[in-house]
Formats: structure tokens, C-alpha cells, sequence
């Protein structure tokens, strides 16, 4: 054994030495290289509906002069099983149904953006039953949801006119820590004794969301009615549905049946934009080509910015190497507009224009190979994609591949595919997990709005390569 272990290590010495070490052959040297490249404005139209949130209201933005409205529908959620106290014990009228103390629908938000004390109409409609959102279809933010309303029920169950600001509710209660703001809708009490009787009749219609909401709750239509100034960001909807009931001794006891508008189940936000036909003209000229020394960003569903990656110029004569780094910067220019009601984006995603549709609508998320995210740098008031190397590498290699396999020219390719090499960076909110790992993107409805520089001033991003030399 020992003559064995003496051998190996003589046997091994010559490999072992050089490990970690290149050789003479095997050199690795960098070069940097400066190439410019070209954005413009462009116009996103409808976007996705998806949204952890949902939107109410209307504002106009003084630095853009667009109109934004937003009302939303909701479905609601059921933990599974749920039950009601035995049928013996709950409270009944004189026809032996059960007897309902009063419903509401709360409309709760941390946030909006205006002012608080204007005035805000909303008119709610009970969906239908017969015609439910469904998880496996895409909505969009052009939806009519007016379609989803119930047939037999076209007037309004309740409409109530408010102001985020409740000057209802005590100055000092709103000012306390853990106030939630909400908007409170009283609903009629037969809304609430139909649902309770379904629960006491059909124990099997609470199951589950699905069961609820086809057979029992189909949901509500928050539809916007009026005024101009606020937009609320709800975060959820809270159906509450009041009864009692004895309890084993014979004591009247409250009861409480809970249902909320969570992300288990479908809340599609409407969006009306005005005025981003009128900024896409002063931005871009009748062939889409940029007349301004910057492009826009608007959201939601408004205005995108295009970036032209010089794919081809980047790796002429750069064949066998290997891009180690690339990096873009774009600045925020200052607008100085004041009375907006919009903030600058959090976040951007850069997409290609080619997989833009299919990203959202199959709720993907930036894999940092041909989708990333860039947050807003307030301090260098920039937003920064660190190193798009993989995604350069696979616009080039998909296009060689292509004209492979088609024997096209790369000219030919071009032609066939004008936004191969195109991105568009849009408005986003992500989500991570404990691990900060991101666990979805979403549009960002929160009304947001940034001037880039760019569109007829050209760009310019910083390239390292990689090469081997012998």
C-alpha cells in the first residue's frame, strides 16, 4: 500500500503542479470597448390585469397631462371547509331562515396618491354567477367589466360618494398607530341572509373559493362614478356578514362570517389613459422616430421606453470571445412639474420587445439572462442594468442559429425580425420571497411617471470582452 500511495504521487506531480495556472497556451486577456446605442418612446396600450392591488378613482398629472381612471372587480376567498355553527343554534325569523344582523364591504388601503379630501363616487355591482372570471383566461386592462355584471341584477347594490380622508372618523382615530384607512359600503340585508341560508342549505358551496364564487359569492364590480383627484391603491376588500347564534349554555353570542378579495382569487383593475396619444406625438414623429433629447415612462398601461442593443457592432471581430460585462446607465431627467400626482417608478424591467406579452400573461419572473430588473438610484438619480452580457449573447447566438439553419444573410434576418434587438424597460413591483429571491413582477398601477435621457441623443454603454490567446 505504501509502494501504491509513492507511486501515485510521483505519477501525479507533473499534473498537479500547474493546476489553478495557465498556461502559455491558455492566456486570458480583456479589452473594453464604447458603443452607443438609440431609445425611443413607445406605446404600451393595454397591459395585463394581474395586480396584488387593485386601483379606484381618477387623477390628472400636471408633468404629462394624462388622465388616469381606474375602478376594479373582485372575487372573493372562503377558507376551505368553512361551516357556521350548527343550524340548531343559529337565530332564525319567524319563516325558520336565518336571521342576518347587518352586512358591509370595506374597502381597505394604505395608500393613494391626490388629495385626500376630494370627493370619489363608487357604484357597486353584484357579478354573475353564469359568467365568472376565469384563472385560465388573460385580462386585460381595456376589460369591459361591465359584462361581468349580473343580468337580473343591473341597478346598483349600494353607491356611496367618499373621500380617502374619512372626515367621518375621529381626527385622533386616524392619526392613531394601526389605523387601517377604509371605505365602508352597507350592503342590504338580504345580500347577507341569501349567503347565510346558503351555508346552513348547501355546506358543500363553501368548500372552497371555486364552490363560492360559481354558486354562491360571484363577486363585485367597484365601479368608478365620479370625481377627479385621488386614486386608491386597495389591498383588499373585505366582505363582513353578521348573525348570532346560541351558544352551548344558551347565550346569544355575535357571529361573523368573513370573506376577502386575496390573491387566491381574480381582482382585474380597469384603466382609462387620456392624453398619451397627444405625448406620443410630441415625442415621436409620425414614423416613430424620436424628436425629443429624452423618452417617457408612464403607468399605468401607458408609455414604455425602447432600447436598440447594437448587437451586430458589438460583436463584429468579437466572434470567439466571450462578453464578461455590460453595463447600462439611464438618467432621470428632473421635470419640475408641480401639482403631479404621479412618483417616479421604484422599479424597471427590461424585457425583450418579442417576449414582452408572453412575460406577463405567463407570470413570469427576470431571470438575469434575458429579463432584469434595475431599481431607481435616487441618489444618482439613475436606473442601472449592471451586466447584460447573457442577454447580448443570446440575441446574437439565437440569430446565428437562425440564419443557420434558414441560410439567411444577417441583413435578411433583420429585415424578417426588426425587434430582435430590441427591449423595452417598463414600470414594475416585485415581490421577493425570505430569501430575496423575486417571486413575481407585476405592472405597476401606482401612477408613475419619469422622463429618460435619450430618444434623439444617442446612449452609450461600456463593453469587456474576454479572449483567449495562444
Amino acid at each position: 500500500m505504501a509502494l501504491c500511495a509513492l507511486s501515485l504521487l510521483v505519477g501525479c506531480a507533473d499534473d498537479t503542479d500547474s493546476i489553478g495556472i495557465p498556461s502559455d497556451a491558455d492566456v486570458v486577456v480583456s479589452d473594453v470597448k464604447t458603443y452607443n446605442f438609440t431609445t425611443r418612446s413607445v406605446k404600451l396600450g393595454a397591459v395585463t390585469a394581474n395586480s396584488s392591488k387593485s386601483y379606484f378613482g381618477r387623477v390628472h398629472d400636471a408633468a404629462s397631462d394624462i388622465d388616469v381612471t381606474a375602478d376594479f372587480l373582485a372575487q372573493f376567498h372562503v377558507l376551505e371547509d368553512y361551516t357556521l355553527p350548527s343550524a340548531d343554534k343559529l337565530v332564525k325569523d319567524a319563516e325558520g331562515k336565518v336571521v342576518c344582523d347587518g352586512v358591509e364591504l370595506r374597502m381597505y388601503f394604505n395608500t393613494y396618491k391626490g388629495d385626500g379630501n376630494t370627493p370619489l363616487k363608487v357604484e357597486l355591482y353584484e357579478l354573475d354567477k353564469d359568467n365568472v372570471l376565469s384563472e385560465a383566461e388573460t385580462y386585460y386592462t381595456d376589460q369591459d367589466l361591465s359584462v361581468f355584471i349580473n343580468p337580473q341584477r343591473t341597478t346598483p347594490v349600494v353607491a356611496k360618494t367618499f373621500t380617502a380622508e374619512d372626515q367621518t372618523v375621529d381626527p385622533s382615530e386616524r392619526a392613531a398607530e394601526g389605523y387601517y384607512k377604509n371605505i365602508l359600503l352597507t350592503l342590504p340585508v338580504e345580500d347577507g341572509q341569501r349567503i347565510l341560508q346558503a351555508a346552513v342549505d348547501h355546506p358543500e358551496y363553501f368548500k372552497d373559493s371555486y364552490q363560492l364564487i360559481h354558486n354562491v359569492l360571484p363577486g363585485y364590480y367597484f365601479k368608478y362614478k365620479g370625481g377627479n383627484g385621488a386614486m386608491l391603491a386597495i389591498d383588499v376588500c373585505v366582505l363582513n356578514v353578521h348573525f348570532h347564534y346560541y351558544d352551548k349554555d344558551g347565550g346569544l353570542v355575535d357571529g361573523l362570517a368573513r370573506f376577502s378579495s386575496t390573491q387566491e382569487v381574480i381582482q382585474s383593475t380597469r384603466i382609462e389613459n387620456k392624453g398619451i396619444d397627444e405625448l406620443m406625438s410630441y415625442a415621436n414623429d409620425g414614423d416613430g422616430n424620436p424628436t425629443q433629447a429624452f423618452t417617457f415612462l408612464t403607468s399605468p398601461a401607458g408609455i414604455a421606453t425602447e432600447v436598440i442593443l447594437p448587437v451586430d457592432e458589438i460583436y463584429e471581430g468579437h466572434d470567439n470571445d466571450s462578453i464578461s460585462r455590460a453595463r447600462i446607465v439611464l438618467t432621470r431627467m428632473n421635470d419640475g412639474a408641480s401639482g403631479s400626482a404621479f412618483g417616479t417608478p421604484t422599479s424597471l424591467l427590461m424585457v425583450r420587445r418579442t417576449a414582452y406579452d408572453s412575460f406577463f400573461s405567463h407570470r413570469q419572473v427576470a431571470d438575469g439572462a434575458t429579463a432584469y430588473i434595475s431599481n431607481f438610484d435616487a441618489g444618482a438619480n439613475t436606473f442601472t442594468f449592471e451586466n447584460i452580457n447573457y442577454l447580448l449573447s443570446y440575441l446574437y447566438h439565437t440569430k446565428k442559429e437562425v440564419m443557420a439553419q434558414e441560410g439567411l444573410t444577417s441583413e435578411a434576418y433583420n429585415a424578417a425580425n426588426p425587434y430582435w434587438n430590441r427591449v423595452w424597460l417598463v414600470p414594475v413591483v416585485t415581490a421577493v420571497n425570505s430569501s430575496n429571491v423575486v417571486t413575481s413582477v407585476q405592472h405597476d398601477f401606482s401612477l408613475c411617471s419619469a422622463r429618460l435621457v435619450g430618444g434623439t441623443k444617442p446612449l452609450s454603454m461600456q463593453v469587456i470582452y474576454s479572449m483567449y490567446t495562444k
